[in-house]
Order: structure tokens, then sequence, then C-alpha cells
């Protein structure tokens, strides 16, 4: 058991440090080869380190925007190693630092000149990219602390507090440069948001109901999964006959390994789910 647990832990790791470094090519590849040519900014502390290099060019200073990246993620890494732990950090860190250097790398190309093309593939890249790392537990750094901090405190989607940031950064543009540049921006934004919500099915809630005459064996099993579960004791109105009803309340991307505990345990089980939303009450997401 504990080698098999060893093992698990171990496949766990890789498989985030492999999303962190996917993550920070994806990045790097949507700002050097897309949305540089668009004059478009990206969400987030990207956003915000390109409109500082954008504002320090206009007076003849030239920032280097990787370790603009760097510099601005230190006091939010302050912040999530005290709310959540070295442990969270250290992935989130690791994106980080795999974006800087893959912005330093990856060269600055253009590949297409239609500005709306190039903001559509590029905040699609990395809408992708952050989704990506916020499944396997942990973010890209920068302002997405602060969303995650948010989002597990008020259960709202990421995208919700993304969009307050990005309106800053937006804002902010339109001082700088006046309102010529936050078109494109804005549809990126959104579309990165977007895309960020979709990919990142841990932030969405079901109600699972599972219907057994063995729950007498389900129960220990289910005592192992992250989250509790409700019996309730029903009669089949057709049948007459004795049914077990089991609600619980999961993250959706840990439905895969419910559905298979189940029905490894029940063939016969019947089970159901809808998408629901957590308003009251103690329920603590658990990343993979």
């Amino acid at each position: 058991m504990m080698v098999k647990n060893h093992l698990i832990q171990r496949r766990r790791m890789l498989k985030r440090i492999f999303f962190a470094l996917l993550y920070g090519v994806l990045s790097a590849i949507g700002v050097n080869f897309f949305l540089t040519h668009a004059n478009s900014y990206s969400s987030g502390l990207l956003g915000i380190s390109q409109l500082v290099q954008a504002i320090g060019l206009t007076m003849g200073i030239h920032l280097n925007l990787g370790m603009l990246v760097f510099i601005f993620n230190v006091p939010l890494f302050i912040f999530a190693w005290r709310v959540f732990g070295l442990s969270y950090i250290f992935y989130s860190g690791l994106a980080v630092l795999f974006n800087v250097i893959a912005l330093a790398i990856i060269p600055v190309v253009k590949l297409v000149s239609d500005p709306l093309t190039n903001t559509i593939v590029g905040a699609t890249l990395i809408g992708v990219g952050i989704g990506l790392c916020f499944n396997n537990g942990f973010t890209t750094g920068g302002v997405d602390i602060i969303v995650t901090y948010c989002q597990r405190k008020f259960h709202k989607n990421v995208g919700f507090f993304a969009n307050v940031v990005n309106g800053l950064i937006l804002a902010a543009a339109v001082i700088a440069f006046g309102p010529s540049r936050i078109v494109y921006s804005l549809i990126g934004m959104l579309l990165t948001n977007w895309m960020m919500d979709w990919v990142f099915v841990s932030q969405t809630d079901v109600s699972v109901t599972i219907f057994t005459k063995q729950s007498d064996k389900l129960i220990p099993a289910l005592k192992t999964f992250t989250h509790g579960a409700t019996v309730l004791h029903g009669i089949g109105a057709y049948t007459g006959n004795e049914t077990d009803v089991i609600i619980v309340v999961t993250p959706r991307s840990q439905l895969v390994d419910l559905r298979k505990m189940v029905k490894t345990i029940d063939p016969n089980v019947f089970l159901s789910m809808q998408r629901t939303n957590v308003e009251l009450g103690v329920y603590r997401r658990h990343s993979l």
C-alpha cells in the first residue's frame, strides 16, 4: 500500500510539473507570437507587466517582460505561502519560472497580421494553460493567487474575479494610451477568462445521487472519499423493494473517481448527477 501511494504521489507530482511547463510555453507563445502584434494586453499579472513595459517604452525605458512578471509575483507568492502553504506555491512558482524562461527563449514572431486573429489565438492559448494549472491544484502566479483565494472563499467562478482585475487593467490602459488599444484587449481578456472557466472543471460542483441495494458495501468505501455522503432509506414505488439513496456533493473533476468506485462495488447501481451551487455549510474543494 505504501509503495502504491508513493507511486500515486510521484505521478501526481510529475503531472503538475508537466502542466506548469505547458502553461509557461503556451503563455509565452500566446504573447510573443500573437498578442504583441495586436497591441493587446493579456489578463492578470501578465497584462499588467505588458502595460508597464509599454508605458516604459513611451519614456524610452526598455523593461524586460519576463523580469517584470517575476518581480510583481514576489509579494503575491509571500501571500500564497501564508494562505495556501509551501506545496501550493512550489508548483505555482514553477509555472511562473517556466513562463519567464519561455518568454526569454521564444522569439517574437509575426505569424499573421490580422489583429483580431492574433488576439483570439493568443488569448485562447493563455486561457487553456491557466485552466489546466487550476485543474491540477495550483495557479499560474500573479493575481491568479488572489482570484483562487476569492473563488475558494466565496464559491464564485474564477472568471468573475479575473474580470474585475482586468477591468482595472483596461482603465489604466485608457488613462495611459487612450481608448484605441482597449478593444482587442477586452476581447482577449474575456476570451481568456471564458476558456479558463471552461477548462477549469474543478470549480464546478455537482450533486450525485446514488440508488443502491448494497449500501452496506458502499458506505465504508465512501468514508475514504474526499467528501462526505448522506444516506437516505427508501422504498421503490413500483417494486416495493428497499433501496438506499446516497447523496454526495463533489467537484466535477472528482466525479470520474467516484463513479468508478461506486460501479466497482455495485455493478447494478443507478447514478444521477446534476450541477449544484454550494451556498452554506462546511464544504472545501480539494485539489487532485
